[in-house]
């Protein structure tokens, strides 16, 4: 559900609402865990740290978006995310953002080492 403002924009916040929609989707389509079952079963998060987003072109009520997403580089404990939104219609690219994530403990809410199986999926050959 888009949030319009009386310019008759997408709010901000909900593209960022975007982003970890797509991030979500990853998990599932690259990882082959859902997200709910990585937090449920496995108690291991990847909550947001940083952010840095430019917002290129508007996104209007009704544009229909493509939301890329990809890991640009793990680490240790954390993953860079990339993100492009994408209005279909013509093609522009509207925003694009990178974000570090950090694989947490969900219960000692702690940093944890990368779990092997996400390295694969995130593309480290150096695992």
């Amino acid at each position: 559900m888009a949030i319009l403002t009386r310019a008759g924009l997408v709010y901000y916040p909900n593209i960022f609402h975007y982003f970890h929609i797509a991030m979500e989707e990853f998990f599932s389509t690259q990882c082959g865990v859902g997200y709910d079952q990585l937090l449920a079963a496995e108690r291991i998060g990847f909550p947001t740290v940083n952010i840095q987003t430019e917002f290129r072109a508007p996104i209007l009520y009704g544009d229909e978006l493509d939301v890329e997403v990809f890991v640009s580089r793990p680490g240790r404990t954390s993953a860079i995310f990339e993100y492009r939104v994408t209005r279909v219609s013509d093609g522009q690219l509207c925003a694009q953002s990178t974000q570090v994530h950090v694989a947490m403990n969900l219960d000692t809410r702690r940093p944890v080492p990368l779990p092997e199986k996400f390295r694969e999926a995130f593309g480290d050959d150096a695992a």
